[in-house]
């Protein structure tokens, strides 16, 4: 017979009790963070972009950049620095940038600061110690980021040929450095090898500012945003992808030379290539084969926007305290006209006019009307494919469908002829709430321990739809505006609409002056 042990037999001393915060034998299995292109309709025009748009991303703002990786690579090759040695020498130098910009540049100016400027008022380093800011971490860093702000030139970079990289190394990339641009920013690089941070005033370093002019740097860049040697293009000299990027800079320039009161960038680049008769007609448009590419991306754009509003407004109808199927229904049902979505269609403006594109879309968004204004530009994106042809169409319509695509809102219209907007409105909201979910399920990533990471910001529990946060409303980009400021930063274009292509960029892109 065994004993009964008394209570004090399981006792623990006070001093060698622990605590235990929840339960210490495993980890959380699921953890949820937000996800971007939460319907995937975006593929297919940012495919087209990488293409058309080859050297330039939706987050590289400055020529300046371009021009100072290049110099770090041909001096990366020449002092035989390693990838750690590139690394410490990519953060300063952008700290330095940082440092020269807030001190010489006009922060009202047309370009504002540089990269980092922000970072160094918030951690305001004492002079002379600058490059503590680049060479600590966490809290006390300018960037978040391991490579800093390379991180977002480095595939624009690698694509405009001016870098490469080995090993994580910076070296030459097929375009080498000019003399004169590794001469312009020597001083810097000096000031970053000797690590006791930049000292100003100085001349030299001022030049290196964004807002001075006539500097090295900007005859080579020109060259290779061009690709012109001598200011001749030769097409078997360069790649194609500076080819490419040669003729969507000039197919910019000539839109932009066509409509110079346009309010935008991109307002004048939609005029030129997707509506009306100019990218038939004009000589520069109707002689490059890519015009009718872009048209096609121009126009699938407003598809994608209309999605992505659509989609941000469920989302934010579901908010944190949840939302069923049902009440989503009813939420766009509340928001839809009467009558049949054959009628509907029959009202909305033309996409045509004399056999050319017509800007239907922007006819509705200066009248928004939230969800009609969406549905409406997604019937009208199943309208464009009855009427565009060739390569507009190809590029419109993607090179496969895929699920909320024109093709896949174009069966839906014909389903639904004859049935209610309303039916339609929730037939969309089932339809995306099954992308979404499809959408989440391909990214699940497997963490350590057999741990799993969703990423989604919408969530259904028994029924019950809830989410973590608001989804964006704005439209993915198409790189044009950043193409046409590094354009004007280079002395191509310019915002003068008396003006709007200067001598040089009508002269090194063969445009009419």
């Amino acid at each position: 017979m065994i004993a009964a042990a008394s209570a004090d037999a399981f006792s623990v001393p006070p001093s060698n009790r622990t605590g235990v915060d929840g339960p210490s034998w495993c980890e959380p299995g699921l953890t949820a963070r937000s996800g971007r292109y939460p319907l995937a309709v975006e593929a297919p025009v940012m495919a087209a972009v990488d293409m058309l748009v080859p050297g330039v991303s939706t987050v590289t703002r400055y020529a300046r950049y371009y021009s100072l990786y290049w110099a770090v690579a041909a001096h990366a090759e020449a002092s035989r620095l390693n990838r750690d040695e590139c690394r410490r020498l990519v953060r300063r130098a952008e700290v330095g940038m940082a440092v020269i910009s807030k001190a010489y540049d006009d922060a009202d100016g047309t370009l504002g600061l540089t990269h980092g400027v922000d970072a160094l008022t918030r951690l305001h380093p004492p002079p002379g110690s600058e490059f503590e800011v680049a060479d600590g971490a966490g809290a006390r860093s300018y960037s978040p980021r391991s490579w800093g702000f390379w991180s977002q030139y480095n595939g624009p970079s690698v694509a405009l040929g001016t870098v490469e990289t080995d090993g994580g190394a910076l070296r030459p990339g097929r375009h080498r450095c000019p003399a004169q641009v590794l001469a312009m920013y020597a001083p810097l690089f000096t000031a970053c090898e000797r690590g006791q941070g930049i000292s100003l005033p100085s001349a030299e370093l001022e030049r290196l500012r964004l807002q001075q002019e006539q500097t090295p740097d900007l005859e080579p860049l020109r060259g290779v945003f061009t690709a012109t040697l001598d200011s001749r293009h030769d097409p078997s000299l360069w790649s194609g992808d500076d080819r490419t990027r040669r003729a969507t800079l000039r197919v910019l320039a000539r839109c932009w030379q066509l409509h110079p009161q346009a309010k935008t960038w991109l307002e004048a680049f939609a005029a030129g290539v997707a509506y009306g008769p100019t990218a038939r007609e004009d000589p520069v448009l109707g002689g490059e084969e890519r015009t009718a590419t872009w048209r096609g991306v121009v126009l699938r754009h407003h598809s994608v926007g209309a999605w992505r509003r659509l989609w941000a407004d469920l989302v934010a109808a579901v908010g944190s305290d949840g939302a069923f199927r049902r009440q989503l229904h009813e939420w766009i049902s509340d928001r839809l006209p009467s009558g049949t979505v054959a009628s509907f269609v029959a009202d909305l403006p033309p996409t045509d006019l004399d056999g050319d594109p017509h800007p239907a879309e922007d006819k509705l968004r200066r009248a928004d009307a939230g969800t009609v204004t969406d549905v409406a530009v997604l019937l009208l994106g199943a309208r464009r494919l009855d009427t565009l042809t060739g390569m507009a169409r190809r590029s419109f319509a993607g090179r496969r469908s895929t699920y909320l695509d024109p093709t896949w809102v174009a069966q839906l219209r014909r389903e639904f002829a004859g049935r209610s907007v309303a039916d339609l409105g929730r037939r969309l909201v089932d339809d995306m709430l099954a992308q979404s979910r499809r959408v989440a399920m391909r990214k699940v990533a497997v963490g350590p321990h057999g741990t799993f990471a969703l990423f989604s910001r919408l969530h259904e529990r028994n029924g019950l739809y809830f989410a973590d946060s608001a989804e964006g409303r704005d439209n993915i980009g198409l790189r044009i505006p950043q193409l046409a400021g590094i354009a004007t930063q280079v002395g191509l274009l310019t915002a003068d609409p008396a003006q709007p292509v200067t001598a040089q960029g009508c002269d090194l892109l063969d445009l009419p002056a």
